[in-house]
């Protein structure tokens, strides 16, 4: 028996070296691949479909809420994390610190043979020189760290029932009409009310502004310019429904505001939600009928950029790589954005064919509009008969064209799209045209003095203020009472403000003595 229970031990103890063949590979055998990025804002089914492909890598993914509080734990523990995806400023600002890797952009030909050329040329043209690190004192560009992700604008989003075109054509245009008074959201979020600020303070120059001088405008930093963006804000603030972050979307829809600051991927949510299916309070699925557009103000605006990012401490370059270029394929690229609602760096064919032509293209109906059976026509006959249409043609007819060859093809291509004007919105916050997203500036990272001062205002402006009406209403009581107190207090002293004497008083006052109180 003895024998027997020591051999079932030996049995026992060696029976995970005969799970080696045949079974999973233990944890020690596979890469932890550490990703943090905002939440929703990847499909994460892609992240198990990443771990099927390539069983040695286990993915564990988590989120963050802002771009500081990202910062703050790479600071803090700069091993957190094997890829990370902040925007373009705190990119910057991670690089210009030595807390990143230069990215080998070979290993994700997915990323390099697809990415758009416009956007490409945009994130070259952002330099900086590193202040530590490995590139301490070296001039460098934000496209060595990153692999784009995805980019976007901000602007109004807007109820076309109660706010028109003109209005949302600049910063100003919805403050200006007062029925509007109340129904209108800015963001809870410093840097971008600041660019909204500098907009509405800088309106007059910047309407006269070169492309080239957007930038410098909308990047303005000095301390009378934050007086400025200050004084601006603060004329406003009595007018808005509050400052959000999250929840203009849905308030918009509701019916709560009729106009809000939006990032253009926002903007696209609320859109097609709004021209959705909704239930009602009984629960009964109805047609929403709210009509909602996006603008993009002419004095200018964020272009921003969001991007992978390699933190210096991580090791695991392969499992980075080898995700980069998954993420970065374009059948990957479509489901993302068809999950996130925003538009993705990458912009070959298939983005082109399956997103832009199959969500925003109205050709057949255009063509359904003047008359033709667009089921008995094949698409070379289309193509034959749009030859012959005209910008003016297609103006008379409610639709008008928007070229994207910039975005797509550079010099090459023909990405010319024919869209309703009441559609026109919905593709500049997913498509914005080449002439508007030329002023849109790139926003440079705070230093810690600046954004202490920008901080200072940021509070100011969102302190709590009363209308002219209460404050002096307050001034009158405050004085009344100020009155009334004095009056009190000297009441001996005026005669008109003495009281009877009482008869009570009036026997103290002499020494007398009351005996008896005759009725009479």
């Amino acid at each position: 028996m003895k024998r027997f229970i020591a051999l079932l031990l030996v049995v026992v103890m060696l029976l995970p070296c005969f799970t080696l063949f045949g079974c999973k590979k233990e944890k020690n055998d596979v890469t932890i691949l550490r990703i943090c990025n905002c939440e929703d804002y990847i499909d994460e089914e892609l992240l198990s479909e990443f771990e099927e492909e390539n069983p040695d890598i286990d993915i564990v993914y988590s989120t963050y809420g802002t771009n500081e509080n990202l910062y703050n734990e790479l600071v803090i523990n700069p091993n957190s994390y094997d890829l990370v995806v902040p925007s373009e400023y705190m990119i910057q600002k991670l690089a210009a610190e030595g807390r990143l890797k230069k990215l080998d952009l070979t290993k994700v030909p997915n990323y390099t043979q697809n990415v758009s050329p416009y956007v490409k040329n945009r994130l070259d043209q952002i330099e900086f020189v590193a202040n530590d690190g490995e590139y301490k004192g070296q001039t460098t560009v934000l496209s060595e760290y990153m692999v784009g992700y995805m980019w976007g604008t901000m602007g109004w989003v807007y109820n076309t029932e109660y706010v028109s075109e003109d209005e949302v054509s600049s910063w100003v245009g919805v403050f200006d009409n007062d029925t509007l008074n109340g129904k209108i959201t800015l963001k809870d979020a410093v840097r971008d009310t600041y660019l909204v600020g500098l907009a509405m303070a800088y309106q007059n120059e910047l309407k006269t502004a070169e492309d080239n001088k957007v930038s410098e405008i909308l990047n303005r930093t000095e301390d009378k310019d934050i007086q400025n963006v200050g004084k601006a804000l603060s004329s406003v603030k009595n007018k808005l429904y509050g400052f959000e972050v999250d929840s203009g979307k849905n308030d918009i829809v509701l019916g709560n505001i009729y106009a809000y600051v939006a990032w253009s991927g926002d903007a696209a949510y609320a859109i097609d939600v709004a021209a959705g299916e909704v239930e009602d309070e009984d629960g009964t699925t109805v047609q929403n009928t709210k009509m909602l557009s996006y603008s993009i103000p002419k004095e200018g605006s964020n272009i921003w950029f969001d991007g992978f990012v390699m933190p210096a401490a991580s090791t695991n370059d392969d499992a980075v790589y080898r995700f980069l270029n998954f993420i970065s394929d374009p059948e990957n690229v479509y489901r993302n954005m068809d999950y996130t609602g925003y538009t993705s760096m990458v912009a070959g064919d298939v983005i082109y064919e399956d997103i832009v032509l199959d969500w925003f293209d109205e050709t057949e109906y255009y063509l359904s509009d003047i008359g033709y059976d667009v089921e008995t026509l094949s698409s070379t006959e289309i193509d034959t008969i749009m030859l012959g249409v005209t910008e003016a043609d297609l103006n008379d007819n409610g639709y008008k064209t928007v070229d994207l060859s910039y975005l797509f093809g550079g010099a090459t291509g023909d990405y010319t799209v024919i869209v309703s004007f009441e559609g026109y919105g919905r593709l500049m916050a997913q498509y914005p045209e080449e002439s508007i997203v030329n002023r849109c500036a790139i926003m440079n990272y705070f230093d810690d003095d600046t954004l202490a001062k920008i901080n200072k205002m940021w509070e100011s402006v969102k302190s709590p203020t009363f209308p002219m009406w209460v404050i002096n209403l307050i001034i009158v009581a405050v004085v009344l009472l100020a009155a009334i107190v004095v009056l009190y207090r000297c009441r001996d002293k005026i005669k008109w403000f003495k009281l009877p004497e009482r008869k009570s008083d009036y026997a103290k006052k002499r020494g007398l003595k009351l005996v008896k109180r005759e009725e009479v």
